[in-house]
């Protein structure tokens, strides 16, 4: 099985929330972990967040960033599916940072790991498996 992994639930298990021993899960069972190189930005943008609310240290931030990282096998190039993304963000009226992980799973005929309720009801319109 093969899994695209988006910032949401990257975050959910890089923090220890309520889901992430569920996505852990997944992810110790899939062969492949992928995700679109926005993750990295959208993961440490939520951790840079959490420290300005002084939720978490620096040193905790860069901890669970390097924690996040280290659970995706491969990282893809924003510009392999931008276009597509930027055509089905038009398409369906939703924010392309959500559709450059929905086209990822989509082309790779993977699942999709992701904490957005509405990006999940999308994915399973267009066929694409989530774990609900």
């Amino acid at each position: 099985m093969k899994i695209v992994l988006d910032a949401s639930a990257g975050i959910e298990i890089g923090l220890g929330r309520k889901n992430s021993r569920k996505y852990v899960e997944f992810i110790e069972r899939a062969s492949t972990v992928i995700t679109s190189d926005l993750y990295k930005a959208e993961v440490a943008n939520v951790l840079w967040k959490y420290v300005k609310a002084k939720f978490i240290s620096k040193n905790d931030a860069l901890q669970r960033l390097q924690f996040c990282i280290d659970l995706i096998d491969d990282f893809i190039d924003i510009n392999d599916n931008n276009q597509e993304a930027l055509v089905e963000s038009i398409r369906m009226d939703h924010p392309i940072y959500d559709l450059l992980y929905l086209t990822l799973a989509r082309r790779n005929g993977a699942m999709l790991l992701t904490e957005d309720e509405v990006l999940n009801d999308i994915a399973l319109e267009h066929g694409i498996e989530v774990v609900e």
